[in-house]
């Protein structure tokens, strides 16, 4: 689990995802369209991506740690704190440099083949609204 709290609601979870998802998809038009509101909630796509990178780096309960682990949840929480730098240095032009960062993430990392990134995404897009949703049936924080 992530240690910050995670509370967007689902709109604002699909909001960063079919942005992130519309940069990698090239689509012009449609990122447009979404920047200047992901531009003006600068936190959101380092929320988005702490949901995607998080669960992937971050030391498991589940086993102990070891060198290697130890080593991936420090790379993961510098990825994290530069993300939410450069969002904080400079949000005007920061936004799509950070879905470049997230998509290229998904694609090394999460993707079965580099050339499913979209369709990874979608996949996440949808987990994370699906939970964003429940938090908020249930009243309970979302967290990542």
């Amino acid at each position: 689990m992530s240690p910050t709290a995670f509370s967007l609601p689902p709109h604002l979870v699909q909001l960063g995802f079919d942005y992130v998802l519309s940069v990698e998809a090239g689509d012009a038009v449609a990122a447009a369209r979404l920047a200047p509101e992901v531009e003006r909630l600068s936190g959101l796509l380092p929320a988005i991506a702490e949901l995607v990178v998080f669960p992937v780096t971050a030391l498991s309960d589940d086993t102990e740690p070891c060198a290697d682990s130890i080593a991936l949840d420090e790379v993961g929480v510098l990825y994290l704190m530069a993300v939410r730098d450069w969002a904080t240095a400079t949000p005007a032009s920061a936004a799509p440099g950070i879905a470049r960062t997230i998509a290229h993430f998904v694609g090394q990392i999460l993707a079965d083949e580099p050339k499913d990134v979209v369709r990874a995404l979608e996949v996440l897009r949808h987990e994370y609204v699906e939970r964003a949703r429940v938090a908020v049936d249930s009243g309970v924080t979302l967290r990542g």
